[in-house]
């Protein structure tokens, strides 16, 4: 594991920008993973992360390199007092639910007919609520 880097933006100046992040994990000169993220405000005001995509190379997968990049955005997210994180799965994704339930996300709410162009068309939206770090 020594082998990989590990870059990204930082998550409190690309998300002042744009409300949304990306890292990376490179292998040599291979970018052979990453996570997309971006900030959503909710209509009382709060904060919480959107997951957008997380991807691993086939060959790299089971190196915990998923696991490494979703754990550095959980403790972003616990750092900034971002108290919940989501995204949507689609329902027969068993790999992808089993690794997020893996890491406290709870199946929310079904969403029929959400995908417009795949079989099943229907997702789960998984959810996790936070921990923050408080300061003293």
């Amino acid at each position: 594991m020594e082998a990989f880097r590990w870059v990204g933006f930082d998550f409190d100046c690309y998300c002042e920008v744009v409300n949304s992040c990306c890292f990376y994990s490179y292998y040599s000169d291979i970018c052979v993973g990453s996570i997309a993220c971006r900030l959503e405000k909710k209509e009382n005001g709060s904060v919480r992360v959107y997951i957008m995509t997380l991807g691993v190379l086939a060959p790299y997968r089971e190196l915990g390199i998923g696991s490494r990049l979703l754990n550095h955005v959980l403790d972003l997210c616990a750092k900034q007092n971002i108290t919940e994180i989501y995204l949507h799965v689609q329902t027969n994704n068993d790999d992808a639910i089993n690794f997020y339930k893996k890491f406290g996300f709870e199946i929310t709410e079904t969403i029929q007919n959400y995908y417009a162009n795949i079989t099943p068309p229907d997702c789960y939206v998984l959810t996790k609520y936070i921990q923050t770090h408080t300061k003293k």
